[in-house]
């Protein structure tokens, strides 16, 4: 055997051991996804420990077919009742037990960006990777369940999931288009005393859009505290009440002195349930069935 023959032996061999190494490196690093703030994030591909800190990450968790992954859950999560009721309660959004966490071992936390800085940090110190969810529009919702296909091996249900949402919400725009309705001036309050409002660049902002809505005040701040003189001036056409303190009768009995209000006057007001409304989950889509027929009965 000559020199060149041994050469190109040995390079084969040499190729072949890099390309083990690298298929060794990839299944090591397991799913990779970017969160809402741009940081890029990696879990083990096999046998991955998940704490969801948000109700809405645990019902899209649920959707793409995670189960046993999850061993920890925030005490505001309520659905599925029947398989959130199994699962080890972390606390709350802005006070989660690191001590529970810890105790679970997970691989992964994931939460809003309602959970303060200094929970973020501890985790980090810890060694516990986190994951941060916020979106701001239905776009962004798309989004994030696209990463935690790609984060939670799971492509495959995020994809099916993603494509059922935009066929439904596709279905809702459509009929509101097929009937060419004018947008209707739309007030979504958030919380009443004080009185917030969610602004057209939030979810909820989004989906009220999306339904054939307006959104009232036209800015571009996020939530936005108000007093009754400014809903006043605002006149809306139409109320949602975006939280689940407060009623119908609740909310006139609060604002009695605002009657002149035109969706006041003309009992347009409505209360979508604040789980399906205001979580940044797969339910979002109930909430823009239900918003769209109140604003547009015409159209379905």
């Amino acid at each position: 055997m000559n020199i060149t023959s041994l050469w190109k032996i040995h390079l084969k061999k040499g190729l072949l051991i890099v390309l083990l190494l690298l298929c060794s490196y990839t299944l090591l690093m397991g799913g990779t996804a970017v969160d809402s703030r741009g940081v890029r994030v990696t879990v083990p591909d096999e046998n991955v420990r998940i704490v969801s800190l948000s109700p809405g990450v645990t019902e899209t968790l649920y959707s793409i077919g995670l189960r046993d992954e999850i061993v920890g859950i925030s005490d505001f999560c309520n659905y599925p009742p029947d398989f959130v009721s199994l699962k080890p309660k972390m606390g709350g959004y802005s006070t989660p037990n690191l001590e529970k966490i810890q105790s679970v071992s997970p691989h992964i936390v994931l939460f809003d960006t309602i959970v303060p800085v200094h929970i973020k940090n501890q985790l980090d110190r810890l060694g516990i990777t986190v994951f941060v969810t916020e979106p701001a529009n239905f776009s962004q919702l798309l989004n994030i369940i696209n990463q935690f296909g790609k984060l939670f091996n799971r492509e495959k249900e995020a994809h099916m999931l993603i494509l059922n949402m935009k066929e439904e919400a596709g279905r809702v725009m459509n009929a509101i288009r097929t009937k060419s309705v004018a947008p209707v001036k739309t007030f979504i309050e958030i919380w009443y005393n004080p009185l917030y409002a969610a602004g057209k660049n939030t979810l909820p902002g989004d989906l009220v859009t999306m339904a054939g809505g307006k959104v009232v005040p036209d800015t571009d701040s996020d939530y936005l505290r108000l007093n009754e003189e400014s809903l006043l001036e605002l006149n809306p056409e139409a109320i949602i009440l975006g939280h689940n303190t407060t009623d119908k009768a609740t909310f006139l009995e609060i604002h009695r002195n605002i009657v002149r209000v035109y969706a006041i006057r003309n009992n347009k007001i409505f209360s979508p349930d604040p789980d399906e409304f205001l979580r940044p989950g797969p339910r979002v889509i109930k909430a823009l069935k239900e918003i769209a027929q109140f604003l547009h009965p015409e159209a379905f």
